[in-house]
């Protein structure tokens, strides 16, 4: 957010006074936190009693005397996906919208009682204070210890029964998948660039540095915390990768991960990841590593419904295909060769060589590069493309680019013309 834009956030909900009650399905962890910053950040007084002054309640599978008291009293129950379009839109949503919902007639629910309504009397048996449940997780980690290697499966097809999601390369909707693609193909001339342009939009070196890979980083501990899941069938861990994210709405998807399991958060795209969920429509290394896997690329709009339905949903309404054009057609190419795809995008491209100091950092212009079918040489003797500023001696036939060709290429899921991308070969 530009600094010209910060007063007019700020302002779009000062009239409203709220009170928060957002916890976990189990209601052992209170998620009411990030929602309060946001409401903030918007100009809301947020208090931390439920009083005369109230006039909304953020509500999600909170105390049913918080819901008791706002429907007697009329104030306006919202869900947190208000809080979400109120500041995705930059205006005062009707609250209408997006009501608040209430499962207490659920038998299952109402007896879970909230982590601060539970007897403290006795506090509660842990590894650190109990030696012989110590001792008994000691000896379950050791047994868990695979004897064989893990089986590694790129597809993000994968049945997951528990969580009701399906992935499956053997789908009935294969066909009219393949029409689909067929049609997406017809059309990649019309794809429209996520960047206009060299340099327009995309920071020399911000507008491919994944900024949340950093933050991730300093976070790491934290991160793995989350609880690894695996697949039954297939042993494959599915991994999941935040970008263009700030701090609240990173702290949000870890914890709806964490409640519904099935998912483990790391920095970067890698082969086990199936999934990348962006706070924004930046081009940034991860959504670009996303696209050249087939991972899916969804807005954050998609963890706050699954936090709504307390479930993982379907993820075709939230895919930000109108941003990344390229993202569905991978998605789908993997998807119809049951994970085992490789790009071909730079196949028929000659051996490219990735300069030292390239933004993105060569190890990963090298990844790109060869996700997309292209061949990477270790020395400037053997290549025909040079990516990156080079000071050498120049081989023949031999021609250097901008780093920004790969990048282009990818967003458009085509080779574009050398001539934009030139760059003046340095002699020593």
């Amino acid at each position: 957010m530009t600094s010209n834009s910060r007063p007019n956030c700020a302002a779009i909900l000062k009239d409203v006074v709220a009170y928060v009650d957002v916890w976990s399905s189990s209601k052992t962890e209170n998620y009411s936190k990030p929602f309060i910053q946001q409401l903030q950040d918007m100009g809301v007084e947020v208090s931390k009693t439920f009083n005369k002054q109230v006039t909304h309640v953020v509500f999600k599978n909170g105390h049913q005397a918080t819901w008791n008291k706002a429907k007697k009293t009329g104030v306006k129950l919202v869900s947190v996906l208000w809080v979400a379009r109120c500041k995705d839109d930059g205006e005062h949503v009707n609250e209408e919208l997006c009501p608040a919902l209430n499962d207490e007639v659920n038998p299952a629910l109402k007896k879970r009682v909230h982590r601060c309504m539970q007897p403290r009397d006795t506090p509660p048996r842990t590894p650190e204070n109990d030696r012989r449940m110590k001792k008994k997780l000691d000896k379950m980690i050791k047994d868990l210890v695979p004897k064989s290697p893990l089986i590694t499966d790129v597809s993000p097809y994968i049945i997951d029964e528990e969580n009701g999601i399906v992935y499956s390369p053997s789908m009935k909707r294969s066909e009219s998948m393949a029409q689909r693609l067929k049609e997406m193909r017809e059309k990649r001339e019309n794809l429209s660039p996520t960047v206009v342009g060299r340099g327009t939009a995309y920071a020399a070196t911000a507008g491919v540095t994944d900024t949340i890979s950093d933050n991730l980083s300093k976070q790491k501990g934290q991160v793995n915390v989350v609880e690894k899941s695996m697949d039954k069938n297939t042993k494959t861990l599915r991994t999941l990768v935040m970008t263009s994210m700030p701090t609240e709405k990173q702290h949000t998807v870890t914890q709806v991960v964490r409640a519904l399991g099935g998912f483990s958060v790391v920095a970067q795209v890698c082969e086990s990841t199936t999934h990348v969920v962006s706070g924004g429509h930046r081009r940034t290394l991860n959504i670009l590593l996303g696209i050249a896997r087939g991972c899916w690329i969804l807005s954050f709009e998609w963890i706050l419904w699954c936090l709504e339905q307390r479930r993982w949903i379907p993820e075709e309404p939230y895919e930000l295909s109108d941003q990344f054009p390229a993202a569905s057609i991978c998605r789908l190419q993997q998807h119809l060769s049951a994970g085992e795809h490789q790009q071909d995008l730079f196949l028929d491209q000659p051996a490219m060589f990735v300069s030292r100091n390239t933004q993105p950092p060569t190890h990963s212009l090298v990844e790109l590069i060869q996700l997309c079918g292209g061949t990477v040489c270790k020395t400037v003797r053997q290549t025909g493309l040079c990516i990156g500023e080079y000071n050498g001696k120049r081989p023949e036939g031999s021609r250097i680019l901008s780093e920004q060709w790969v990048l282009d290429c990818i967003t458009h899921l085509k080779q574009l013309p050398y001539e934009k991308y030139d760059l003046e070969w340095k002699s020593r």
